[in-house]
């Protein structure tokens, strides 16, 4: 057990830096850039050997390459299964359990399925061409560094029973404008209607709006069926794509919910509020960027806001000399408690800051409906004010 918990530290890092990506976190973001170049590099390397010639002449270098970024892949994968007991919706489960169920996550099951093509074309030793363009599957490994792209593939998810239900009502269309314009026209252009497959890819072409030109009705009844046909055609697109996006709002809309309940709770004022309290509270709050160097809030002007740092470090000048705050930490929560208080500090953004600002007249709706947080924001005031004689700060 000792052994084990002495690869925590490690393992709660790895963690950190393969699935948190923290703002800050410069190690991450190097990482999560090296590893979307690697993908990219790996994709095109993939694209290009198809290429007879340059495969001939350069097959051992792109092998060689290919080799590579499977290592790299590989290891990603493994960091990931290994780190995932960190995880916070897996940590009431063993690690062995923990590692099992996020292997079975959507993603990890790309990463595996990503890097399969090598071990296949390794075991059974043969060039195998349709394994190696299954390499392209690594491309989509781009959506857990895209919110975009994974926002997609989330909502396609989650609404494939409506899109299979459009699915089922597009080839019936399909199948009824086929046959009306086989029975419409067949008789008059059997080279091109003569039977139903044929009138089929008619009505595919059509209801697509596509319209190639190469078939077209000339009897009265064949233009009434195309006209319809059309009119069918724009009609039925508009039901997926308005699915589509109709959940994609939604899903935008939660994930912001998600950020923004992450960001309050990890402030450790607000760690004793349950899931309801901290809901409200985000509605209360607002947001704001401060650039390194940016002037946050300024010695002997009236307070009128508390700050809580979700990303980023700031400097608390004092006469006794400045005091760093990072992430968690906040700051003016004398502005709460003091009505017309002025600020005894300044504080600067020490580097890019994320801050979430919460108002003393936000403050004090907020202590109304919950008297807990409102008595643990004055205590602490009182403690700082009593032992520090500076308001602004918190270690």
């Amino acid at each position: 057990m000792a052994e084990a918990s002495s690869f925590e530290p490690f393992r709660r890092r790895l963690f950190d830096v393969l699935e948190r990506s923290k703002r800050g976190d410069s190690l991450s973001r190097f990482l999560d850039i090296f590893l979307v170049c690697i993908i990219l590099a790996n994709v095109a390397a993939s694209v290009i050997e198809t290429v007879p010639v340059v495969y001939e002449r350069y097959s051992y270098v792109l092998s060689l390459f290919d080799g590579i970024c499977v290592l790299i892949f590989v290891l990603e994968y493994v960091g990931r299964i290994w780190s995932a007991p960190e995880h916070p919706a897996l940590k009431d489960l063993s690690a062995w359990r923990a590692r099992l169920t996020h292997a079975a996550s959507p993603m990890l099951v790309l990463d595996l399925i990503a890097i399969s093509p090598f071990f296949i074309e390794l075991i059974f030793g043969a060039d195998l061409a349709v394994v190696r363009i299954l390499r392209i599957i690594r491309f989509y490994r781009l959506a857990r560094y895209s919110p975009v792209l994974a926002t997609i593939i989330g909502v396609i998810a989650q609404e494939w029973r409506s899109l299979a239900g459009s699915a089922v009502l597009f080839l019936g269309l399909l199948l009824f404008s086929g046959v009306a314009m086989f029975l419409a026209e067949g008789a008059v252009q059997p080279e091109k209607l003569g039977d139903v497959p044929r009138a089929i890819w008619w009505a595919v072409v059509t209801l697509s709006t596509v319209g190639y030109g190469d078939v077209v009705p000339i009897t009265l009844p064949g233009k009434m069926v195309a006209g319809l046909t059309m009119i069918f055609g724009i009609m039925f697109f508009a039901l997926p794509v308005g699915i589509i996006a109709t959940s994609f709002q939604q899903q935008i809309r939660r994930r912001d919910f998600v950020v923004s309940f992450a960001m309050v709770a990890r402030v450790p004022l607000f760690a004793r509020l349950d899931a309801a309290a901290v809901a409200r509270l985000i509605g209360l709050l607002t947001a704001r960027r401060a650039s390194a160097g940016d002037v946050i809030i300024t010695e002997g002007e009236k307070a009128d806001a508390m700050y809580f740092i979700t990303t980023g470090r700031v400097e608390v000048i004092l006469p006794s000399g400045p005091i760093y705050l990072t992430d968690g930490d906040f700051f003016g929560e004398m502005a709460l408690v003091a009505e017309g208080q002025r600020r005894s500090a300044t504080v600067i953004a020490a580097r890019s800051c994320d801050l979430l600002v919460l108002g003393s007249r936000d403050f004090q709706h907020l202590a109304h409906t919950n008297a807990e947080i409102g008595e643990a924001v004055s205590e602490v005031a009182r403690q700082r004010k009593g032992n520090h004689g500076a308001e602004e700060i918190n270690r």
